[in-house]
């Protein structure tokens, strides 16, 4: 047993640096996906594609690569919590998971906030709303465009998903009660999720039909990636059923600990299908029509699944996965993916020389298009938003994220049941 553990601790190192890879290739490819359309390599509405070949492969991304950041929250964060009904001991503390949650996200959301509406957006500011309600996130709402601030709708909307969690998880624990086998509370616990993924494909189908027009203030609600989310609370309980059982593993498990690598040809395929653009136009990136949305939505699913689930399973060995997301460079960029995926936008509004900073009103990307060269653009992005990343991870991110865990570590430690079942140290490392 000691030994058995041993070997488990021996892998975990390259366990997270894998998920840091990912998380890193993600980010990137997001930087690189809005990249080439601010550049004009990307095609958009009337206006080709200005390489049409880079652009076929770069759409193809679109929206594959956010895809497993709400699987990698969704699985790491759910797992203490699918412990707790699965193998019994004591609940999460629900106060801790979301001051931890709040830590991790918050602060460096605030900070791009305050950089975009004072530097950028300085001009538009019409009173304290105008400044608060991006701190509190709530532009996604009543949408309110901030100048490289685009992207970070989707923090307001995983913030939004930390809120549900515990909520599904109590769900979740209220349907597997009274059954003792947990093959079967685990299919209990599996409604609210296929409950929600319908829910999310219905929403992408409503907001994307024609009568709604092109980016309806409901687009940037965080319903429609509800399912990558519990998809990733899907697969967390797969693993603690691994844990439990691991004479008799699930056959998804089984399956991605001996064939890591088919299942990142299956992605590789899943991303090849989709940059034809299936009911679009390859290479453009123009608001997507019903057909196309839907299609993504499952495609996105597919993709995230069977790119992360061999990378959370410590004994799936493959030198070719180990090579592209293990390397030191892609462990370092995953520590820093979120403020790569935070600043990047901001980078070219400022390489771009627009917004209130530089005496101007911030202008609309699609009237920036093309005005720069993509090589020269896509350098000036990666340069800025990894300096502006590392310098957040390390001076605010990271102290607070460590000053609530000691707060949090302190709390739990005074209020432990001596019958608890703690975390195991993987999930403490993990979720921080």
């Amino acid at each position: 047993m000691k030994a058995n553990g041993a070997v488990a601790q021996a892998r975990q190192p390259k366990r997270l640096g894998r998920l840091d890879g990912v998380r890193a290739l993600c980010a990137l490819g997001v930087a690189a996906v809005h990249t080439s359309f601010a550049a004009g390599v990307m095609g958009a509405y009337t206006a080709k594609p200005g390489n049409e070949v880079l652009a076929t492969f770069l759409t193809g991304l679109r929206p594959l690569a956010l895809g497993p950041f709400f699987v990698l929250s969704g699985m790491l964060l759910y797992r203490p919590f699918a412990r707790w009904t699965l193998a019994g001991g004591a609940r999460p503390r629900i106060g801790t998971f979301l001051a931890k949650r709040l830590a991790r996200l918050w602060p460096a959301y605030v900070l791009l906030a305050l950089v975009c509406v004072f530097l950028l957006n300085y001009d538009a500011v019409d009173g304290p709303w105008y400044v608060l309600r991006p701190i509190l996130m709530l532009q996604v709402y009543d949408y309110t465009w901030i100048a490289g601030m685009d992207p970070a709708w989707t923090v307001p909307a995983e913030m939004q998903y930390y809120l549900a969690l515990p909520v599904l998880a109590v769900l979740m624990h209220w349907l597997a009660r009274g059954v003792s086998d947990p093959v079967a509370k685990a299919r209990r616990m599996m409604i609210p999720l296929a409950v929600v993924t319908v829910a999310s494909a219905a929403w992408t189908y409503w907001i994307h039909r024609p009568q709604m027009g092109m980016y309806p203030q409901e687009y940037w609600w965080p319903f429609a990636v509800g399912g990558a989310f519990v998809l990733g609370m899907a697969m967390a309980v797969v693993h603690v059923l691994a844990e439990m059982k691991p004479n008799d593993r699930p056959a998804l498990y089984r399956v991605a600990a001996r064939r890591p690598l088919l299942l990142w040809g299956a992605a590789l395929a899943i991303y090849a299908v989709n940059c034809t653009q299936p009911f679009g136009r390859p290479g453009y990136g123009d608001y997507e029509g019903v057909g196309l949305a839907v299609t993504q939505y499952f495609l996105l699913l597919a993709f995230s699944y069977v790119l992360v689930m061999p990378l959370s399973i410590p004994e799936a060995k493959s030198r070719v996965i180990d090579a592209i997301v293990a390397n030191p460079v892609s462990r370092y960029l995953g520590r820093i993916s979120y403020g790569i995926y935070l600043w990047h936008f901001a980078i070219m509004y400022f390489w771009f020389e627009t917004g209130s900073v530089f005496g101007t009103q911030p202008a609309l990307m699609q009237q920036l298009r093309g005005t720069i060269s993509f090589p020269e653009l896509m350098s000036a992005v990666l340069i800025g938003s990894i300096l502006a990343a590392t310098a957040s991870h390390y001076l605010l991110e990271r102290p607070v994220v460590a000053a609530v865990g000691r707060w949090a570590r302190r709390k739990e430690a005074a209020s432990a049941a001596p019958t608890a079942t703690p975390a195991t140290r993987e999930d403490q490392v993990l979720t921080r």
